[in-house]
């Protein structure tokens, strides 16, 4: 999906809206840009840091001294001013390469607060992402499971990776890594109970669900959902493994005993019920 970069600048009649050049960013995973359906050449590591600490806060200032710490974690250059004015200047050519010379530059300006990235917001894939998690939970919540599930399907399929890799030493960077791998697990937990409440048969497949309760034992809905598909199938065993397997893992590894629901849902397939819901 792409979307056009979209800026409202101050003018003396009012607020003008600039439509420039169809850019989208993407940060879930390794930092792409594409302009007009076309990679743009983000050049070095640094630079590419620089880009990466501004999609952090898009159309908020960055100062120098928080640039400086994202692209130096360590001890920053003698020439650390010009060196990031360097790469701003080159990053401004390769994201607006047909904009007037001299003349101030519409999605990545310099401002009194520090630099600012501007557009539309929908060109960057993490907001596009957050959208779509919250419009498919919505459409489960109001019934409507099967839409719900392509929704979801379609904000996953945005990721490529961990988010903002370029700045994983700089705590911002390290602190949007861990909330969007959260947000990515909630999506994926979504997604689960979509399709099984949309399922009126036993045909949810469990092979994606039980690599997620193997990867991720802490997150016990993965468990719970693998069971409940378990079930539902006739492999009722095999439900009764999982939870054993999820208790195991928690008391070994995390000294912890299993949630009230999910040992609520051991009990209620120890009786035998027909089918859990």
């Amino acid at each position: 999906m792409n979307a056009r970069a979209t800026v409202l600048r101050r003018s003396s009649g009012g607020v003008t809206v600039i439509v420039g050049n169809a850019v989208t960013f993407h940060v879930l995973g390794p930092l792409d840009v594409y302009l007009n359906d076309r990679p743009v050449p983000l050049g070095s590591a640094r630079q590419r840091a620089v880009l990466s600490t501004l999609l952090l806060t898009p159309g908020q200032p960055v100062t120098t001294e928080q640039l400086t710490e994202a692209v130096w974690p360590g001890k920053a250059p003698a020439r650390t001013a010009a060196n990031l004015h360097s790469y701003v200047s080159h990053l401004r050519r390769v994201l607006e390469p047909h904009g007037p010379p001299r003349q101030r530059h519409h999605l990545l300006r310099r401002e009194q607060g520090g630099y600012v990235l501007a557009g539309d917001p929908e060109s960057l894939d993490a907001v596009r992402f957050e959208r779509l998690l919250h419009e498919g939970r919505a459409l489960s919540t109001a019934g409507r499971h099967q839409e719900a599930s392509r929704t979801l399907r379609e904000a996953l399929a945005l990721w490529r990776g961990g988010a903002h890799p370029e700045v994983s030493d700089y705590t911002p960077g390290a602190h949007a890594a861990a909330r969007y791998e959260e947000l990515r697990l909630v999506a994926l937990e979504s997604l689960w109970e979509a399709e099984l409440a949309s399922e009126s048969d036993v045909s949810v497949p469990t092979a994606d669900l039980a690599e997620l309760s193997a990867r991720f034992p802490t997150h016990e809905r993965f468990s719970l959902l693998l069971m409940k598909a378990l079930h539902r199938s006739g492999r009722r065993a095999e439900a009764i493994d999982t939870y054993h397997r999820t208790r195991r893992t928690l008391a070994e590894d995390y000294g912890i005993d299993p949630g009230v629901e999910l040992q609520e849902l051991f009990g209620r397939i120890l009786c035998g019920e027909p089918a859990v819901s």
